[in-house]
């Protein structure tokens, strides 16, 4: 078997395996005042769970932000944040709870963008060693192999890379638009404000002025 047929043959399970080994969920949700947004993931082989969230719009900026084990106990918390990336080591099986509290906020309601990964390895080992038998050894097979093998590694975690750099930038998009949007609005308020009172104090000195010289005041020689 060349080259070519092992290069063909690795990347289809390459390509296979990584769709397993590598779990990539975004979400934005809407919050809205006085009320909590809480979402469950399922863990079941997967060997660490990150969590990265981000306000993008309402308010401050800033949201509650709560994530608890599948046996209740309460992992990460923290109050009125812009942003967080969070890794859970050594996941235990189950289903976790990611909960956003916009409970201190009276009046304006929150959107969050948060991301989801779940990273494991367990079923990468057993491919590994399954895909092997499509592939017959020649005398560069174990150098083919291992050039291979650190390459799609390579590729592999670029693309994962490429994934979560590209959900970054729409997120910061997102969140400079609703910045200048809101920007935008209060420089027009002012305007609106600043140029009613520079009307106003106008009239008062017109009428001012011809209040001086419409008296009618009678001079006694």
């Amino acid at each position: 078997m060349d080259s070519r047929t092992i290069g063909l043959v690795f990347l289809i399970v390459f390509l296979a395996k990584s769709i397993h080994a590598f779990n990539d969920n975004d979400l934005t949700v809407h919050v809205p005042p006085g009320s909590v947004e809480c979402f469950y993931q399922t863990v079941k082989n997967e060997k660490t769970l990150e969590i990265e969230y981000q306000v993008i719009a309402g308010g401050d900026l800033d949201i509650d932000f709560r994530v608890s084990s599948p046996s209740g106990n309460v992992l990460l918390a923290e109050a009125r944040k812009n942003d967080g990336v969070h890794t859970v080591e050594d996941a235990e099986a189950g289903d976790y709870e990611i909960c956003f509290s916009n409970k201190f906020s009276h009046l304006s309601s929150k959107t969050v963008f948060f991301e989801l990964i779940l990273d494991s390895d367990i079923e990468d080992e057993d491919e590994d060693e399954s895909w092997k038998g499509f592939v017959q050894p020649d005398e560069d097979y174990g150098d083919k192999l291992a050039s291979m093998e650190e390459e799609m590694d390579s590729i592999k975690s670029n693309m994962a890379k490429t994934i979560q750099v590209q959900s970054l930038l729409r997120v910061f998009e997102a969140k400079d638009r609703g910045i200048v949007e809101r920007n935008f609005e209060r420089i027009n308020v002012w305007s609106g404000i600043n140029m009613l009172v520079m009307v106003s104090v106008f009239l008062l000195q017109v009428m001012m002025i011809r209040n001086m010289f419409s008296d009618e005041k009678k001079v006694r020689t």
